[in-house]
């Protein structure tokens, strides 16, 4: 893998307009999961709210980090599994996708429109 492609919700109408809602990364093969989200924190591609204050990282439908907003100061990760995992073995197919969900905003997928 090469390239990662990272992809948020947006987390509001103004922000839907105006942030890039796709990061594509240049990732090594060594590369770890925690080098991958301080890269992605840094380039501030995570937009937070007063009402979305945690964006929960998905490869498919597993869950593999959550991301507070920590207003004070920088995003902080907490991770599922390894944060020193490769993110060649987490993500394979170089995909990674951060969603709001839940009352908390972080306890899993937002469910389709219109689902029940």
């Amino acid at each position: 893998m090469n390239e990662m492609k990272i992809m948020r919700e947006a987390c509001c109408a103004a922000d839907d307009q105006t942030m890039p809602l796709e990061l594509v990364l240049r990732v090594s093969e060594g590369e770890t999961l925690s080098s991958v989200l301080q890269r992605i924190i840094g380039a501030n591609f995570l937009q937070f709210s007063s009402t979305h204050t945690c964006a929960t990282g998905f490869v498919g439908t597993e869950q593999v980090v959550r991301v507070l907003a920590n207003f004070g100061t920088r995003p902080m990760a907490e991770f599922n599994g390894s944060a020193e995992a490769l993110v060649a073995a987490v993500a394979p197919d170089g995909l990674l996708e951060f969603r709001w969900s839940g009352s908390d905003n972080c306890s899993g997928p937002t469910p389709v429109r219109g689902a029940a």
